[in-house]
C-alpha cells in the first residue's frame, strides 16, 4: 500500500526538482533570451521612465533633460553561458540637474516623493536623495552623485539578454541618449 502512495510523490518530486534545476539554470544564464527589439524598447522604456521623473521635478532645473548613458559591470556574462550572437546589457541613463540653489534641490525632491507617493510608489530614502522602481523593474533614483556632490537622475533598467545579428547597426553602448537608434552623431569614430 506505501508503494502506492511512494512512487507518485516521488514521481512529483523528481518533476519539481527538475522544473526547479531549470528555472535555476535560465536564472544563473541571466533571465530569458529576448528579440533585440525588445532590448531596444526596455532601452526606450528606461529613458521615458528618466524623462517622466525629470518633468515632474518642481522646481524644474535649468535646461532641457539630455539622458546620458552609463556603463554597467554588473550585467555581464562572465562564466561564459551566453551563445554567439547573445548579448547582455543593463541600460542605466542618468541627467545631470542644475538647481539654482540646494533649497531648490530639496523642494524637487519633495515634490517627486510626494508625485510618487500619489502615483502608489514605494519610496525609499538612499543617500543624499530617494529612489523608487517601477512596474517593469525599472529603478529612478534622485540623489547627489557620490563623486561630484551635484544633484542628478538616474534611471536603471533591468539586465536582460537578447539575440542580436551582426547586420543589426543597434549598439546599446552606442546609444548615448537612449532613443534606442544610434544617431549620426553617435557613431563611433573608427
Amino acid at each position: 500500500m506505501k508503494s502506492k502512495i511512494v512512487m507518485p510523490v516521488l514521481a512529483v518530486a523528481l518533476v519539481a526538482l527538475l522544473g526547479l534545476t531549470a528555472k535555476g539554470c535560465q536564472t544563473l544564464q541571466g533571465g530569458p533570451l529576448h528579440g533585440i527589439e525588445e532590448f531596444r524598447d526596455h532601452v526606450r522604456a528606461t529613458t521615458r521612465a528618466g524623462e517622466r521623473a525629470y518633468r515632474a521635478l518642481s522646481p524644474a532645473p535649468a535646461g532641457e533633460p539630455y539622458a546620458s548613458r552609463q556603463g554597467s559591470t554588473s550585467c555581464k556574462d562572465d562564466l561564459g553561458f551566453d551563445d554567439t550572437g547573445v548579448s547582455r546589457d543593463e541600460p542605466i541613463f542618468t541627467w545631470d540637474l542644475d538647481f539654482a540653489s540646494n533649497d531648490d534641490y530639496r523642494a524637487a525632491l519633495a515634490s517627486l516623493r510626494a508625485t510618487w507617493r500619489k502615483d502608489g510608489r514605494t519610496v525609499e530614502k538612499v543617500d543624499d536623495g530617494i529612489a523608487a522602481t517601477l512596474d517593469d523593474g525599472i529603478r529612478v533614483t534622485l540623489h547627489l552623485n557620490s563623486y561630484t556632490g551635484e544633484p542628478e537622475l538616474r534611471a536603471e533598467g533591468t539586465c536582460m539578454r537578447y539575440r542580436h545579428n551582426y547586420d543589426d547597426a543597434y549598439n546599446y553602448m552606442h546609444d548615448d541618449n537612449g532613443d534606442g537608434t544610434i544617431d549620426d552623431h553617435e557613431q563611433p569614430n573608427y
